[in-house]
């Protein structure tokens, strides 16, 4: 099933009916309801729980103009190395349905949104660029929502892979845990722009993922797009802990050694699982079955729940030794660390923008 036909409801805001994105996304969905709606605070749930309209959410669409800026710097956390990454805010909410995901604990609006004033995205993004034309930006569309799960009807890709083309100080992220990219792949070969799929063992994928591509197909996308000309990345975050962990992630990695060529990807990130307290009695109501809140956890000094950190450790040490073997050459880095824990794993930790300036040697061509 395809996350399209998943779609059960569409809202259109207010202002947001003249864009091509509306119209491009009703003609792909015809015959469903369609309601336009003064503003988005009419849908906000006036009572209850997350646990009782996040399964609805996930089926209906809500089509609005952003009214704010696209582009912000991601918020990192006080203690911990921040990459220096850049969120583009083109969506909330995706069809995908991950257990551990913490946009349930932030998300207060029952649906899936897509912000369809695309010019105003291609306009901002210029002006960032003019401002600082030295600057080198990695900027992501993944950090809201997934960023192919709803490409075939908002067609948002195909209009920022050329645009970030002309652009040799940026590179667009595309992270996914969807597998579905043809109609992108004629848009290469394009060096700055790098596909990227958070990975898990398939054990994970069958419990925590809902309706996420399994593991072969995205390593198989992931092929294909290293193929066609594009670069590469792969995010192990969330690492979760179960009986068995070691071989299973084992397996997984030396699947995608053999899956990918090392020389196409651009950087591996490694993160524990983690989640603000309210996230785990939320995950207990909406998947009781699910064993990825039981395991034991500890308030962090950022106040979230994580492993032990010797167990952390432990896990990043492994991952980085399996993935040194099946990639070499490829740039490994931890998401959200403190720099305790990177000298334990690696015997150094990044000081000041260290980290930002790694990632950033990545997105300019030699010599540059």
């Amino acid at each position: 099933m395809t996350t399209t036909r998943r779609i059960k409801r569409i809202f259109i805001e207010a202002g947001a009916e003249d864009y091509d994105m509306t119209r491009r996304v009703l003609a792909r969905l015809p015959g469903v309801p369609v309601e336009v709606i003064p503003h988005r605070e009419v849908l906000r749930p006036r009572a209850g729980t997350p646990a009782a309209w996040i399964d609805a959410a996930k089926s209906t669409l809500l089509l609005a103009v952003q009214k704010g800026p696209f582009w912000r710097p991601c918020p990192g956390t006080r203690d911990y190395i921040c990459c220096g990454y850049q969120v583009l805010q083109v969506g909330l909410n995706c069809p995908l349905d991950c257990t551990y995901c913490v946009l349930q604990g932030y998300l207060n609006i029952p649906a899936i949104t897509l912000f369809v004033n695309v010019e105003d995205l291609l306009a901002e993004l210029d002006r960032g660029w003019a401002a600082d034309p030295h600057k080198v930006w990695r900027l992501g569309t993944g950090e809201f929502g997934d960023s192919l799960a709803l490409d075939d009807l908002s067609g948002l890709n195909a209009r920022l892979l050329p645009f970030f083309a002309r652009q040799p100080r940026a590179v667009l992220e595309i992270k996914t845990k969807w597998h579905r990219l043809e109609p992108l792949l004629s848009l290469g070969p394009n060096s700055q722009v790098i596909f990227a799929w958070s990975l898990n063992p398939p054990e994970i994928i069958r419990e925590a993922e809902r309706g996420a591509a399994t593991l072969k197909a995205r390593l198989e996308a992931a092929s294909r797009a290293a193929a066609a000309g594009f670069r590469l990345a792969f995010h192990f975050d969330p690492l979760i802990y179960f009986p068995g962990w070691e071989d299973a992630y084992q397996r997984t990695v030396a699947r995608l050694g053999r899956a990918v060529p090392a020389g196409a990807v651009a950087w591996i990130s490694l993160g524990g699982l983690r989640f603000l307290p309210p996230m785990r009695s939320l995950i207990h109501q909406r998947f009781p079955l699910s064993r990825i809140a039981s395991y034991e956890m500890v308030a962090a000094p950022d106040g979230k729940l994580r492993y032990f950190k010797d167990l952390r450790i432990d896990m990043y040490g492994r991952m980085g030794t399996w993935l040194e073997k099946a990639l070499p050459g490829a740039l490994l880095y931890l998401c959200m660390e403190s720099p305790r824990v990177w000298r334990a794993v690696w015997g150094w930790a990044p000081e000041g923008k260290d980290l930002a300036m790694l990632l950033d040697g990545r997105v300019l061509p030699a010599g540059k």
